[in-house]
């Protein structure tokens, strides 16, 4: 073999598969709860009364930046009535997903708090829902309000694992939740509006049709009589 004519290479490349080795998925899983735990540890002794509604209120920011830019005239990707058709669409797939969720792992919530509905975020599944949304209709104009949604969407991440809420797992699979529930929402309303497309373009051309078929008969009702 090629590796046995290069001792020094195939000591390395023992190393290598020794140390990748070990990143099993098992202690990969280990690895990711000790770091969520240490970081619940960390707020829950140094920040153990720390008390804030920014979270409340930053998950809905993106809503209040593309009202603006709504009424200020904003190029954006869809009119305001399909907006709140998606806004809607979005919020129901989060909910039926985040809720789901949480009713079948029973996740408690970290100490002090109780309650086994921590799994996943519901408050930063709808920061980040709302976050995609304001990225997806200011997506060729303003870059700078258009990101802004996901810096309030970590924002309300981070406060939430402050507040001592929820684990890194919970924020975590509760941005993504948010971020699918909203692409979701724009791919069904998407397939919704071109299937009424074609609906009205075949309608359209089986009228077409028969215009046509109608002109090429001759309409002896309506000849003019000769005059004599």
């Amino acid at each position: 073999m090629p590796v046995l004519l290069y001792p020094r290479f195939n000591k390395y490349a023992t190393e290598w598969h020794v140390l990748f080795s070990s990143f099993s998925k098992p202690s990969i899983i280990v690895m990711a709860s000790s770091v969520s735990k240490a970081i619940h540890r960390y707020f829950l002794f140094n920040h153990p009364f720390f008390k804030t509604s920014a979270d409340d209120i930053l998950k809905w920011m993106p809503f209040g930046l593309l009202l603006l830019s709504d009424i200020l005239g904003t190029k954006t990707r869809s009119g305001w009535k399909k907006q709140v058709l998606i806004a809607g669409a979005a919020e129901s797939i989060k909910y039926l997903l985040s809720d789901n969720l949480k009713k079948l792992t029973q996740e408690r919530r970290p100490a002090p708090y109780t309650g086994n509905h921590s799994f996943p975020s519901g408050h930063t599944a709808t920061a980040f829902s709302t976050a995609e949304f304001l990225r997806s209709e200011l997506k060729h104009s303003l870059p700078v309000i258009r990101y802004s949604g996901y810096v309030a969407a970590t924002t309300v991440a981070v406060i939430r694992l402050i507040k001592n809420r929820h684990w890194l797992g919970d924020v975590l699979v509760g941005a993504a939740v948010g971020i699918i529930s909203t692409k979701l929402a724009y791919a069904l309303l998407s397939r919704r509006s071109h299937s009424k497309k074609r609906r009205k373009k075949s309608d359209a051309e089986r009228e077409a049709e028969l215009h046509n078929s109608l002109g090429k008969e001759p309409n002896r009702s309506s000849a003019p009589e000769p005059i004599l």
